[in-house]
């Protein structure tokens, strides 16, 4: 099963399990400056991210991508090779929701072998740093919290918001503001926007 099939299937039920939320999906999303790179990740009320290992693949890469996907996810699936299936488990958080990946008359099936739960450790600073520096800059504008930071890098940028927990605006608050923003952005390099339920694209 080559992993273009495999990625169209995920992509499917990304959109399958966003129910009636617009979901924008972004393929090879970079995490924390690009430390790791999801597979595909869906965009809507959540932040969601598929990481795929096909039979081909290893899991050399899999402890440090479970580490930064799990500073920033709100769910995170692994779709894997039965092959995978086993080892992989005992190198995820448990709640990493997990799929098998199976050959259907050459098409791909997703079987679930355990539900995903939600993340209650996002890490803000690595949240934020999936904003581009002028849409960190207008959140901090929002905030009062923009002054002296016109030439700063983006790395300041990024901090003074992550900062502004809780003082200035909550964590629940800042993690559905970046949402909206990755929602919202137009120019990115690989995207697709979809909306569950029409099958528009």
């Amino acid at each position: 099963m080559n992993e273009a099939t495999v990625r169209a299937a995920v992509e499917a039920r990304a959109v399958v399990d966003a129910h009636d939320r617009d979901t924008r999906i972004v393929h090879e999303l970079a995490l924390c400056q690009a430390e790791a790179r999801v597979d595909v990740a869906a965009v809507n009320g959540r932040l969601v991210g598929w990481e795929i290992k096909t039979r081909a693949d290893t899991l050399t890469r899999l402890p440090r991508q479970q580490d930064v996907y799990s500073r920033v996810f709100d769910r995170v699936w692994l779709v894997a090779d039965d092959r995978h299936i086993e080892p992989a488990l005992a190198m995820i958080p448990s709640w990493w929701g997990v799929m098998r990946i199976r050959d259907q008359a050459g098409a791909c099936r997703l079987t679930l072998v355990r539900p995903s739960r939600l993340n209650r450790s996002v890490d803000v600073h690595s949240l934020v740093r999936l904003l581009w520096r002028a849409e960190a800059l207008a959140e901090l504008e929002a905030l009062g919290l923009a002054t002296g930071l016109g030439r700063s890098p983006r790395r300041v940028v990024w901090e003074r918001l992550a900062y502004a927990v809780p003082k200035h605006i909550s964590r629940a608050r800042l993690q559905e503001r970046v949402l909206e923003r990755l929602i919202d952005r137009d120019g990115w390099r690989v995207d697709r926007r979809r909306t569950s339920g029409d099958g528009s694209s």
